[in-house]
């Protein structure tokens, strides 16, 4: 590299000392070291939630823990971005991996960058953005990845105007303190500061607060099956929090106090609570319970005069000799089931699991087993049979019905068997 300059003398040269302090300032104008840090924090975020995942075993759980925490990084970075950067270079002095003591030489087309462990050769016109600040140049060399730092306390009068006319893209943010701009007064600063941080935290946590609700309310109003997102109006319940997280943050952002977390996270939760909410609308498998009344003669049992009921309609479900498929749930959570029980468990039509013989169990889909305290009955409509086997090859049109005791959950599975 001196050999290609050792016959031309440098326009300019300065010394300089690059430390934390002008590291942070310099990142405010650079979002791709924001979005760096947001990247290694997303990488963590996938790491956690899969461990919660198998953990857990609940997808709607590691969902929110996966949108909570993603939002939360992504807030944290924004408004502590000059904090971590600085904290990135002190780790990055510590270990060596860059210099703070600078030498630089300025020629007419290009310039020399040299520290004790690297020395650039940069053309001008390789230079991709130019930020002028009050007190320093930022110059991105896209070829590198890096940012260079020129301080103007280093520079004379003629240098600065010199860097100036180099750079066709120069952006200037000279007299730039959108940072420390003053805060309007008001009678109670310190409470108003308190009270948006108060806020903040009770919006990132009202997500949780809803889902907690809706377990609250789906045990006062339970749903079962496919209708479970029945109850999930109450995540609308708890809007106001971040909307008016919004519009305060709004409100006293313009004042001056640093309220960017609050309208970033009202947002974002407002988005996931009303998303959420409106599962609500979607249509389900809720009948009216007087329809039971056409399987009662099958069911052959005692069935209580209220309760809750589903019919899913299907084509093939799992088992392919099964067709036509038709899934009819009865849920008795808040319903005295004595009746249904003795009628059960006195009626011969109605075995327990456990005592199934094994070749009666093809009959028995596969997605209806259980454990060995449920009844079931299995019903051949074209036979007009009880527990039995077709006597012959053919199609037949079967109800497989389940009780069990420990949920209250009437379950009737009517197919045509294909029987060989």
């Amino acid at each position: 590299m001196k050999e290609k300059v050792k016959n031309e003398k440098p326009l300019y040269t300065i010394e300089s000392i690059i430390d934390g302090d002008e590291y942070k300032k310099m990142a405010r104008y650079f979002p791709q070291m924001y979005w760096a840090y947001v990247i290694y924090g997303t990488i963590l975020n996938l790491f956690f939630s899969l461990l919660i995942a198998v953990f857990s075993e609940s997808l709607i759980f590691t969902l929110i823990f996966l949108v909570l925490y993603q939002s939360y990084i992504m807030i944290l970075y924004k408004i502590r971005l000059e904090h971590y950067a600085e904290k990135s270079f002190n780790r990055m002095v510590k270990k060596g991996r860059i210099d703070t003591e600078v030498h630089s030489e300025f020629y007419n087309d290009f310039f020399i960058r040299q520290s004790e462990t690297v020395a650039y050769k940069i053309k001008y016109i390789d230079i991709d953005r130019c930020v002028e600040t009050d007190s320093s140049f930022y110059l991105k060399y896209g070829k590198k990845n890096i940012i260079i730092i020129i301080q103007k306390n280093e520079c004379d009068l003629e240098l600065i105007n010199f860097i100036r006319e180099k750079f066709n893209n120069l952006e200037k943010h000279i007299g730039d303190n959108s940072n420390f701009k003053g805060v309007k007064k008001y009678n109670n600063p310190s409470f108003i500061k308190n009270f948006m941080i108060i806020l903040f935290a009770l919006t990132i946590s009202s997500l949780w607060g809803a889902l907690y609700s809706m377990n609250l309310v789906s045990e006062i109003i339970p749903q079962h099956g496919f209708n479970f997102t029945k109850n999930n109006w109450v995540f609308w319940c708890w809007l106001p929090i971040p909307i008016l997280s919004i519009i305060l943050g709004f409100k006293y952002k313009s004042a001056g106090f640093k309220c960017t977390k609050n309208v970033v996270s009202g947002f974002i939760i407002g988005f996931l609570l009303l998303i959420y909410g409106s599962f609500c609308l979607l249509p389900t498998f809720s009948q009216e319970y007087d329809k039971i009344n056409d399987y009662k003669d099958i069911i052959n049992a005692k069935i209580p005069e209220k309760g809750e009921l589903e019919i899913q309609n299907w084509g093939t479900y799992f088992d392919e000799d099964k067709t036509n498929y038709t899934i009819i749930n009865a849920y008795y959570d808040k319903e005295d089931v004595g009746d249904l029980v003795s009628s059960i468990k006195n009626n011969n039509n109605w075995i327990l699991s456990k005592e199934i013989k094994s070749e009666l169990k093809t009959l028995i889909p596969s997605q209806l087993k259980s454990d060995d305290d449920a009844y079931f009955s299995i019903y051949n409509k074209t036979a007009n049979k009880y527990n039995s086997l077709p006597e012959e090859s053919g199609e037949y049109e079967v109800y497989a019905m389940k009780y069990d005791e420990s949920d209250k959950h009437l379950e009737i599975h009517k197919f045509n068997l294909l029987y060989k």
